[in-house]
């Protein structure tokens, strides 16, 4: 699925950025894509899209994500089993793995935008929201 979606997939600089300059920056940048300015806490459809990066804005216009092709969290899995929601995070994010990680283990503190870690209890269940980082 990631071989299908061309050009560039990221754009960590413009978190901070005005959210209308990012967005014109990454259509300049992918021709593949649109960008379509969201305002955070807004509800959206959670389907994987090669040709749409949504820029995530707070109440001033500012850029407050990283825009991205692709999904970035995954509220919906909290409860789930840990591997079903490993499996659900690489098929909904081709660009991201999966790491199941036991709560209360030491991890590094590095972001990592091809990283999701997905906290589980002693029963493999889902503790914390899935998010890329």
């Amino acid at each position: 699925m990631s071989d299908d979606c061309k050009g560039k997939a990221s754009w960590p600089e413009l978190v901070g950025a005005r959210g209308v300059d990012a967005a014109s920056t990454i259509e300049r940048e992918n021709p593949f894509v649109s960008a379509v300015i969201v305002l955070e806490g807004t509800i959206v459809t959670q389907e994987f899209s090669c040709t749409r990066v949504r820029v995530w804005v707070n109440t001033y216009g500012v850029v407050v994500d990283i825009p991205r092709i692709g999904k970035a969290s995954w509220p919906e899995l909290v409860g789930a089993r840990g591997v079903d929601a490993a499996s659900t995070i690489e098929r909904e994010n081709p660009f991201v793995s999966a790491v199941i990680v036991l709560e209360g283990t030491i991890v590094t503190q590095e972001f990592s935008c091809t990283r999701v870690r997905v906290w589980v209890n002693t029963y493999g269940v889902v503790v914390d929201i899935p998010r890329i980082g």
